[in-house]
């Protein structure tokens, strides 16, 4: 099949949906690939799914506040060849870490830099390879229909990587994971996988940059098994003329251990998606982020925590501040499951809006079969409490810079959930300079 008319004969005629198929056109470009049997399976339910859906519209479920249309305004091609690109204009590392580096998708070992206790291996080696239980991690995504663009990501199913930490270690310092993009009106699909073995730590953060116009479809699979403990923290600085979409699965097992964090400013249509299962006993998972955002930018932060065995605990504390004619999402939701007794969860969004352009939309959810829990949640959106900036007036301080102090004081309130001293810091610094920005 090597072009979008081959795709066609996925199904009848009627059953296609016509907006669907130029986004499948360049999957050609991977078909020739010696891949193994399971992944050219992925891809062909990928691509039959999508041919069928399309991408996500306000009517569906989850997607009500979030307008996919100006994605189509753009046309991004998909290249399989080999990601070009200055290294020296990559960023310096954040902290003192291990470093794993990824251009377009691609991962580039050359560039990259780890422990005896971790591997890592592109997605086509690690298939190849026949690693044990990659295809159950990587193939896990539930019904491709009901989220088109896993779907998507699946029809091209090549990019990216898997990383493992080994049983019973500890990874003595971060690794941080650069997500480059070269712009270009590239499509980028990578799919990543980090496992945690047993009774195994590591800290990951992500860091998401890029230059000019690029769409990114990122799916990560999270599997952890029992007692282990991973802090996965993003930092999603794109592009003002990116789009990027990413949905988490992480799977927890028995005593296992997930501190989430995400801190998103820049990029023109930001979606986070994650799906939290707590498939055992006295799992204890904590998801939190921020987001700063200005002009016509939109973010969407949606999180589900799946509560399958007693004892779990869950906690979802989300800020942001938006100005301009920026728009924000907040979907959140706890469900219990009726065999999950003694859960505790706890879910919360507030929004800071900085002008009475800025939009936030907020839709927290419970969903509970248990009798003996305790679970609770919160939305709030709102101005500058005209108060305390009076009061902080009348102690003579400037009203722009009182208004920047007040935004910060909300937002570090939420930043204080990042339990990596250096980086919670350097994320205090960025939302004190980018409020110094709006207010000067």
């Amino acid at each position: 099949m090597s072009s979008a008319t081959a795709k066609e004969s996925f199904m009848p005629a009627p059953a296609q949906n016509a907006a669907a198929l130029p986004w499948l056109a360049e999957t050609a470009a991977i078909e020739k690939d010696k891949a193994v049997n399971w992944v050219k399976a992925l891809r062909a339910t990928g691509a039959e799914s999508f041919a069928r859906t399309g991408l996500p519209t306000l009517g569906w479920e989850g997607w009500q506040y979030t307008n996919l249309r100006p994605l189509s305004s753009v046309k991004f091609h998909y290249s399989a060849d080999a990601a070009v690109f200055d290294a020296s204009r990559l960023p310096a590392p954040l902290l003192d870490s291990y470093r794993i580096v990824v251009v377009n998708g691609q991962y580039q070992p050359k560039l990259s830099s780890l422990p005896k206790s971790v591997t890592v291996q592109s997605l086509m080696d690690a298939a190849t390879g026949h690693a044990q239980g990659l295809e159950d991690a990587l193939v896990r995504v539930g019904d491709l229909a009901q989220v088109p663009l896993v779907a998507l990501n699946s029809a091209y199913l090549r990019d990216g990587f898997v990383l493992n930490v080994a049983k019973n270690a500890d990874v003595d310092k971060p690794v941080e994971v650069l997500f480059f993009n070269t712009g270009n009106d590239a499509a980028i699909y990578p799919r990543v996988l980090y496992r945690l073995a047993e009774n195994s730590g590591a800290t990951i953060i992500e860091r998401h940059l890029g230059m000019g116009s690029y769409f990114t479809n990122i799916y990560t699979a999270i599997a952890q098994e029992s007692a282990s403990r991973l802090r996965y923290y993003r930092a999603v600085n794109e592009s003002g003329n990116s789009f990027h979409i990413n949905m988490a699965a992480v799977q927890l097992q028995k005593n296992a251990q997930f501190e989430g964090f995400s801190m998103a400013t820049g990029g023109k249509l930001t979606r986070q998606e994650y799906q939290l299962q707590l498939l055992d006993k006295d799992v204890c998972c904590s998801i939190g982020g921020v987001y700063l955002i200005n002009g016509q930018e939109s973010h969407d932060f949606t999180v589900l925590a799946d509560h399958f065995e007693p004892g779990g605990k869950s906690a979802q504390h989300f800020r942001g501040v938006l100005d301009d004619q920026a728009r924000t999402v907040f979907q959140g939701k706890i469900y219990v499951r009726r065999s999950a007794q003694k859960t505790d969860g706890y879910q919360s969004h507030h929004a800071l809006l900085l002008a009475p352009t800025a939009e936030a939309s907020a839709k927290p959810e419970l969903e509970i079969y248990a009798d003996d829990v305790k679970c609770s949640h919160g939305a709030t959106s709102g101005q500058i409490d005209p108060v305390a900036l009076f009061y902080l007036k009348s102690r003579g301080i400037p009203e722009q810079a009182a208004k920047a102090l007040l935004a910060e004081a909300f937002i570090n309130e939420a930043i204080e959930q990042v339990t990596l001293e250096p980086l919670r810091e350097l994320h205090r610094a960025r939302a004190a300079q980018w409020l110094a920005e709006r207010h000067t």
